[in-house]
């Protein structure tokens, strides 16, 4: 549940924290539900920004304030277009934690797809449950890939632990919590 997985990341954020949203359904869900407190920062792009912008944040804001945990908050199409800025952030040894809330899915998009022309008519906005922890491993990062509600607390405690820029890939169900966003 993107609920469930906010919630819990939510809890592991510390005073100083900054959480970049990289665009997407889960990143807007995040947006809403995380609860930020000075000197915590949100950054993303606005409404309907630029996908691929959490590596380049994250490197920004991690050298700006390297006492701060950076936290990269990913839809799956998005880290899918921009994972491999992730060599970056293992070449430079900027440890940052990126949570992916993967419900296969261009959600955004294919949510005003289905509500227009039906289920059938959706173009293009259907993607497979990718193991971009595999891919951030291969780069020489940390990463853990997360189908249960149990793994999901022990994998975030792991990658905060990795010293390691990192990736939490989570297998996440479609919400109707954002319903009536409409973006085709």
């Amino acid at each position: 549940n993107p609920l469930r997985l906010c919630a819990e990341v939510g809890k592991r954020l510390g005073p100083e924290d900054i959480v970049i949203g990289d665009e997407g359904d889960f990143v807007a869900t995040a947006a809403y539900v995380l609860k930020l407190r000075w000197p915590q920062l949100w950054m993303d792009p606005g409404p309907l920004g630029t996908l691929g912008v959490g590596p380049g944040y994250a490197l920004a804001a991690k050298l700006t304030r390297p006492e701060a945990r950076v936290w990269i908050i990913y839809g799956d199409g998005s880290f899918g277009l921009h994972g491999l800025e992730f060599e970056a952030l293992v070449r430079q040894q900027i440890p940052v934690v990126a949570v992916i809330g993967n419900d296969a899915a261009w959600m955004q998009i294919r949510r005003g797809q289905v509500q227009l022309f039906g289920q059938e008519r959706a173009v293009a906005t259907s993607l497979s449950h990718v193991r971009y922890d595999k891919v951030v491993e291969a780069l020489g990062g940390f990463g853990a890939y997360v189908e249960t509600v149990a793994d999901l607390g022990p994998a975030l405690d792991a990658a905060m632990a990795s010293g390691k820029p990192a990736c939490v890939n989570v297998k996440i169900a479609t919400s109707d919590f954002r319903k009536t966003a409409l973006s085709v």
